[in-house]
């Protein structure tokens, strides 16, 4: 039987940012996480009404998201 030790090897993950959408056409509000930087979005309500950026949950909201 093999006994193999276990090693505690943890890939770091992504910072995941929090941004805040609005759609001008529904006025839905829309958040989206992300690790790459988005320079436009559509309203998933509408189809194809392109979100207007509000900022960062950290910019909008005055709170830091954390990964749970």
């Amino acid at each position: 039987m093999l006994n193999m030790g276990t090693t505690n090897s943890r890939v770091p993950v992504p910072q995941q940012r929090g941004t805040l959408w609005r759609c001008g056409q529904c006025d839905s509000l829309v958040s989206i996480h992300t690790v790459f930087l988005l320079h436009e979005a559509l309203c998933p309500a509408c189809g194809t009404v392109q979100l207007e950026l509000c900022g960062t949950f950290d910019n909008v909201l005055g709170t830091q998201s954390a990964n749970a």
